[in-house]
């Protein structure tokens, strides 16, 4: 497959992201425009574990969705911050627990259709209650402690997840090999 060539680009919003109208040439020569989102820094979440087994997940209001949704402790990578460090203060500052067992599962990007971001998705095993947590002020956040199972039952009574909280449930049980 041949992929489209960008004719001209155009940033036509900037703030938290920006907002980017390319102008594409098909591989048949067709002209077609497309908009997507910028975000200018890659991610870090953390599947987390308490020495029980359970996870420690937020449980946060997402405005975007006008829902309360069940997902990882996670945030934004500082410059030049690796993604284990970014995970580890992530952790910390949204549930209040701490991990010295961190490793690194792989990445993925959760809406490449319409945004450049990559999240790297961090396993934490044996967290313990730290200092406490301090999340931004934009965020709302309760941390909550289930088991697996425990998590399918509330989803399947319809509570909502966050897509990255899949795809982390996805690498932590795919990828024996890195536990």
């Amino acid at each position: 497959m041949k992929p489209p060539t960008t004719h001209s680009s155009e940033i036509v919003y900037t703030g938290f992201f920006k907002m980017r109208k390319d102008r594409l040439v098909r591989h048949d020569g067709e002209m077609c425009d497309f908009t997507s989102v910028e975000i200018d820094w890659d991610a870090a979440v953390v599947i987390a574990e308490d020495p029980e087994g359970r996870l420690i997940l937020n449980r946060e209001y997402r405005h975007a969705a006008h829902q309360l949704v069940y997902g990882c402790p996670g945030g934004k990578l500082e410059d030049g911050e690796d993604p284990i460090t970014c995970g580890k203060r992530e952790l910390l500052e949204e549930s209040g627990y701490e991990s010295d067992d961190l490793t690194l599962l792989g990445s993925c990007y959760p809406i490449p259709g319409v945004c450049n971001q990559k999240v790297y998705v961090i396993h934490a095993k044996n967290a313990r209650l730290g200092r406490g947590k301090n999340p931004d002020p934009f965020e709302f956040i309760e941390t909550v402690l289930l088991t697996e199972e425990e998590l399918r039952r509330e989803v399947a009574q319809g509570a909502h997840i966050d897509g990255i909280l899949c795809s982390a449930l996805w690498y932590k049980s795919s990828l024996p090999c890195r536990k």
